[in-house]
Formats: structure tokens, C-alpha cells, sequence
């Protein structure tokens, strides 16, 4: 059943559109450069500060409204401030702690963000949960994405919402000049002010570097090692994805969660549904032949370090090193009730990975998720 609000009433728009990918070939690019929209896309929701409503997210862009009275200029100012800084901020960590190198995640540095802000009449059709907006003025704000601003990254405010603001103190210094513009469409002129938004990198923070090593002495506890018959990069690929694990690891049959990043990377985290600490990823090292990386507990009382190294073109050499944190009576109790065990864990699941990869290489496949290295 659908409801539809006849009568237009006056509504602030506000568009936010990231720019900067360029088309992709392969199947890793495509995917990664989807999950990266979709954190950054996630990361201007989050920074919502004028209780704006979706409308739609329309592929790399957000199409946010609120009915009523327009925002101040300095409460926009800070809106748009906000969504800026936190957007570069999950950009600059995300380069900081990426481990793929395929060509989405090593451009995703050079993404840009617009907005564009306008206010006017509109109406609005409810269908069930789904709300979609109509009017002139919904058309006038997507034709502002297509503009003659030179800036890769600025926030433009229409006449229409800066003569409708009943407070414009926040447009006197701003960060940058303002400075005016206007565009010609066949529904008539529209005349804007706008602003560029690189000043504003200043604001950024760096990503602050997190160690997460085990404090004090260690006990190896276990190592174990295989062949896994399948070139090194697909078999890293596939350790790599978390969520995947669950169709291969021994025991992490109910699934993973508590997964932080999509595509894993420096500090990723994640934790069997069935219970476990929670385990964070770190510590990745990449040379032509050998991939090595450290999964820490949370509590830092006991990690497992995984190598790969590459035996020919078409076999991996696989090992894992658990380590604990020293104590004597923890040491004692694993040797006589969990070594043997573990041992039969790492044997299974190794097991399970090499079938695995082995029926991607039989159907001409490659891992949905996987990491280029």
C-alpha cells in the first residue's frame, strides 16, 4: 500500500557524492571497490549531524532530506565539516593498514567528496517502508552534481536554502572563500555559493599506529606445517578472507563475526559465533616469496603466526606457529590436554583448504574475496 503527501512542503536536500574510481576489469577490483563505497557510504551516515533522513543511496552518492526549517550556517558548515574529516580519516586508514594491492585498494587514496545542498518544495511517496521523493526541486539537486566548479572537492549551497537561513553567521569565515556560481538548466538558473573543501585535510588525523604483540615471554606451543597444492597468492586469498573460514576452518562451522573490515587488512578483527576471543590480524609481511601475518587475541595472551611460502608455481608451503603467553601452570595444562588436539585441528583444517583451493583450480576459478598481493 502506498501513501503519497499532495501537498509540497519545503525540505532541506543534501547530496553527498564520492568520486574518483575509475572502471574495473577484474573480478577482485570490482568486489573490493564495492566494499569500499559501502564503508565510506557508511562512514557519512554515521557523521550525520542534522538529523537528515535516506532517501536513496544511489550508488556512490546519498541522497539525504529533512523536512521543515533549514539548518543555520554554521550547523551546515559543521555537516558538512564533519562528513569531509571523517570520510579522509577512514580513506588515510585505510591506506595506512591495507594489505591488496589490486587497483581499488591502491587508489582508494585518491576518492574524492562533493556535496551539494538545496532547499525547496517537495512531496513524498510512501510505499511500505520505502520513502521516494518528487518535485522540481529533487530533480535541480542531482543536476547540480554536473556543474562548472573546477574543485575535485567542495561544498556548494544553493540561493534557495542560504536566503531561506535564518542564521548565516557560519558563512562569514569559513575555512575557504566563498565564492558564487550559477548553472543553466532547461527548468530555469540556478545561482549557488560554494566552497572548496581542501583546507580541510588539514584537519585529518593521522591513523595512530597500534601495536599488538604479546607483552613479555612467550612459549612456542605448537607448529604445524603443509603442502597445499595451489599457487601461494590464491592460497593467502583465501586464509585472508575471515567471513570464509567458516566454510573450511574445523570448528567454525555456526560462522565469524565481529568482522570490522570487509576487506582484511592491518587490524581486522573477527570471533567463531560459537564463542572464542575475539582475534585481530596484524603484522603482515610480503616478500616475492614468502607471506607471513600474526592473529593476536584480544586479551594479547596467545597468537598464532602464519607463513606461506612458495614451493613452485602450483604448491604453497603452509605453517602456523601458536605461541603463548608464559606461564607455567597455562603451559602445563595445554601440553596435557590441548597440544594433541590442536595438532589434529591444524591437520583437518589444512586438509579442508586444500580441497578447497583444489576445486577452484578443477572448475577454472578464482576465490570470490580474494587479496592481491
Amino acid at each position: 500500500m502506498s501513501t503519497t503527501t499532495d501537498s509540497p512542503t519545503p525540505a532541506l536536500l543534501f547530496i553527498p557524492d564520492i568520486s574518483g574510481f575509475t572502471r574495473f576489469i577484474t573480478d577482485t577490483e570490482i568486489s573490493h571497490s564495492k566494499h569500499i563505497i559501502e564503508e565510506l557510504l557508511e562512514v557519512m551516515i554515521e557523521a550525520n549531524t542534522l538529523d537528515l533522513q535516506i532517501s536513496e543511496i544511489e550508488g556512490d552518492a546519498i541522497l539525504f532530506y529533512r523536512f521543515g526549517e533549514p539548518p543555520g550556517a554554521t550547523e551546515m558548515m559543521e555537516q558538512v565539516r564533519r562528513m569531509f574529516v571523517n570520510f579522509h580519516q577512514h580513506l588515510r586508514k585505510y591506506e595506512r593498514y591495507r594489505i591488496c594491492q589490486c587497483g581499488a585498494c591502491k587508489t582508494a587514496h585518491q576518492l574524492t567528496l562533493k556535496m551539494v545542498a538545496h532547499y525547496g518544495e517537495i512531496t513524498q511517496n510512501k510505499v511500505k517502508s520505502f520513502t521516494k521523493l518528487f518535485g522540481k526541486e529533487v530533480i535541480v539537486v542531482h543536476r547540480l552534481l554536473k556543474n562548472s566548479i573546477e574543485h575535485h572537492e567542495y561544498a556548494m549551497l544553493t540561493k534557495p536554502l542560504t536566503d531561506a537561513m535564518t542564521e548565516t553567521n557560519g558563512l562569514i569565515k569559513p575555512w575557504a572563500p566563498l565564492q558564487r556560481g550559477s548553472e543553466e538548466y532547461d527548468s530555469g538558473k540556478v545561482a549557488y555559493e560554494y566552497l572548496a573543501l581542501a583546507p580541510l585535510l588539514n584537519e585529518v588525523p593521522d591513523p595512530v599506529v597500534q601495536d599488538y604483540s604479546i607483552d613479555g615471554a612467550t612459549t612456542h606451543a605448537v607448529h604445524s606445517t603443509a603442502v597445499i597444492e595451489a599457487p601461494m597468492d590464491m592460497v593467502f586469498g583465501v586464509l585472508a578472507d575471515l567471513p570464509w573460514r567458516a566454510k573450511w576452518v574445523v570448528g567454525l562451522e555456526a560462522g565469524v563475526e565481529h568482522i570490522n573490515h570487509k576487506i582484511i587488512q592491518e587490524g581486522s578483527e573477527h570471533r567463531c559465533i560459537s564463542g572464542g576471543p575475539i582475534l585481530i590480524t596484524h603484522d603482515y609481511k610480503h616478500a616475492e616469496d614468502v607471506i607471513a601475518f600474526t592473529e593476536t587475541n584480544s586479551k594479547k595472551t596467545a597468537c598464532t603466526v602464519y607463513t606461506l611460502r612458495k614451493l613452485s608455481s602450483d604448491t604453497t608451503e603452509l605453517e602456523a606457529d601458536y605461541f603463548m603467553k608464559d606461564n607455567f601452570f597455562k603451559r602445563l595444562y595445554f601440553i596435557l590436554f590441548k597440544k594433541n588436539k590442536t595438532k589434529k585441528y591444524y591437520r583437518q583444517t589444512w586438509q579442508n583448504l586444500n580441497n578447497y583451493c583444489q576445486l577452484l583450480l578443477v572448475e577454472g576459478k578464482s576465490h570470490p574475496l580474494s587479496v592481491k598481493t
